[in-house]
């Protein structure tokens, strides 16, 4: 493998792993029921929390630093005036002065010692006056940070018998000349003791604004909740639509549900139509709502026969509908799961090419006044999107996440959209998709529609980020000898991983199938079709 192409594989494989790690993570929150029902109001609650919060924090970090502003000021007054007062004392051999000085600090509160020393360490003057003339070496060594102010170092430390004090010490100098050493000792136990109290204050502070956001977020679901329930009632009660009269829940998906309907106008006209309707509590999610709105207005642009037409678009009780065309009979997955084997050859290419065909009206498709293409791709083209009706018509439908160049891309880089058992290549690492892409997928359907088979086994879309480029695919002849090579061309030019050597356009693919049925005298139709359909599989009774 080139350098290229590794940098490549492995760019794309990080894209993909973040993509994939963060849509898990935000599947699993939004999946929550609570999270999903209050999401607007836990942003809001939690920045309001964080505001709150962090405006606490601050005032504690003031109170904090400016006690231990006034601790320290004071301490470094003290040492700085004791070292001055002490330098002419020391000169002067005059002990009684030093002792003087030292034992009118004595007094203050919190002072643990203060002591003074000559050049070699030795005490001079003491607030014990059995330490007068010994070694100075009061401290445990512990390594930490220090601080040094006006020339005072300041440092928290333990004397030996276990008491943490606040050390401030400075040199007793006399014309340049260290001539001795002062240090002034306080007990830390009343500025750790005012430390935790704002700790205290501030972690309790903490845990009650959880609690109460808990309990706002508590009360703020369990309206919510009773909301949705009164909606979902309603919509569940009522029978109908506006002017559809609802007969019987055909599906029932994560987003969306499916019914069959009977429209009736007032003139008597009458006909059964399908109601793809958002579920009641995805009507105030925008993202959604949008997607949903895109599928209406895309598919409602694309009038052909091997396209489910729709009818009708609406809200009617904060609920989003879609009413289009009742297709009686199967999709492509319901009928290769039951028949459990390659179908034959004539009829794989029949379904295929009428496929093509509406496929090809999509992505040709221009806007109809300016006369630009809309550069309509499905991207999810997939055995569960193409319906087999009992009189052998052949449609595809769910447009719900197809592109359009006129459309504002939902999409955000990197993200995978689509089946994973029916990605292109390009797909699969979220790059730019175009026709090239729903090609491809036809083309794994077509591979499978003659093998019988599964073409791919990923179980995640990373897996297949990673595989799908490197995969070889056997020639479908050599699974079935008995297609033609020509067919086999075919259905192999579909599947190129390189979408310089890919069909170009689902025109070229029909093209060339027609011309194959033309070569090998196929006569399979619509009314062969529709003996298939009604030999193996029951019409329902509306």
């Amino acid at each position: 493998m080139q350098l290229n192409e590794i940098v490549i594989t492995s760019r794309t494989w990080v894209v993909g792993f973040s993509t994939s790690i963060y849509n898990k993570i935000t599947g699993i929150f939004l999946n929550i029921d609570f999270v999903r029902r209050n999401l607007k109001s836990i942003i809001v609650y939690a920045l309001i929390w964080i505001i709150t919060f962090t405006g606490s924090y601050l005032i504690y970090h003031g109170a904090v630093g400016r006690l231990k502003n006034k601790i320290f000021k004071q301490g470094v007054s003290i040492t700085t005036n004791l070292a001055k007062k002490s330098s002419l004392a020391i000169l002067g051999d005059d002990l009684l002065s030093l002792n003087t000085d030292i034992d009118k600090l004595s007094r203050r509160k919190k002072v643990q010692f203060v002591t003074i020393l000559d050049h070699k360490n030795k005490i001079l003057a003491h607030t014990n006056i059995d330490k007068v003339n010994q070694t100075f070496k009061p401290f445990k060594t512990i390594d930490h940070e220090t601080t040094t102010i006006e020339g005072v170092l300041i440092d928290c430390n333990v004397l030996f018998d276990n008491k943490k004090v606040l050390f401030f010490s400075t040199p007793i100098n006399f014309s340049e000349l260290k001539i001795g050493m002062v240090y002034y000792v306080i007990s830390a136990r009343y500025l750790n003791k005012t430390l935790s109290k704002y700790t205290a204050l501030l972690v309790t502070e903490f845990v009650l604004s959880l609690l109460l956001l808990s309990l706002i977020l508590f009360f703020t679901n369990r309206s919510s909740k009773a909301e949705e329930l009164k909606a979902r009632k309603r919509l569940e009660d009522t029978n109908q639509i506006g002017p559809y009269r609802l007969i019987k829940n055909i599906a029932r998906g994560g987003m969306a549900e499916l019914f069959l309907a009977d429209y009736e106008r007032r003139d008597g006209f009458k006909r059964i139509v399908a109601i793809k309707r958002v579920l009641p509590h995805l009507s105030g999610d925008k993202n959604f709502v949008k997607m949903f709105i895109r599928e209406a207005r895309l598919a409602a642009l694309l009038q052909h026969p091997n396209i489910v037409q729709i009818i009708d678009f609406g809200k009617i009780q904060n609920a989003y509908f879609i009413a289009m065309d009742y297709i009686r009979g199967k999709n492509l997955a319901e009928i290769m799961s039951s028949i459990k084997k390659g179908l034959p050859v004539d009829q794989s290419v029949f379904i295929v090419t009428q496929t093509f065909k509406g496929l090809e009206f999509a992505h040709s498709k221009k806007d109809d006044k300016t006369k630009k293409p809309l550069g309509i791709v499905h991207r999810d083209i997939s055995p569960q999107n193409i319906l087999i009706s009992f009189l052998g018509e052949i449609k595809i439908t769910d447009f719900g996440i197809s592109k359009a160049s006129s459309e504002p891309n939902l999409t955000q880089a990197g993200e995978v959209k689509g089946k994973i058992l029916y990605m292109s290549p390009e797909q699969s690492l979220g790059k730019e998709v175009n026709a090239q892409t729903d090609i491809y997928a036809l083309g794994i359907i077509f591979y499978e529609l003659l093998s019988g088979k599964r073409l791919y086994h990923f179980t995640s879309s990373m897996e297949a980020s990673r595989s799908i480029r490197t995969i070889e695919i056997k020639p479908i002849n050599k699974l079935r000898p008995d297609i033609p090579d020509e067919l086999n061309r075919i259905v192999m030019k579909c599947l190129e991983k390189d979408k310089s050597l890919r069909y170009q356009s689902s025109q070229d693919v029909y093209d060339d199938l027609i011309s194959l049925k033309k070569s090998l005298n196929m006569t399979y139709d619509s009314s062969n079709l529709s003996i298939f359909m009604k030999t193996h599989f029951k019409e329902e009774e509306i």
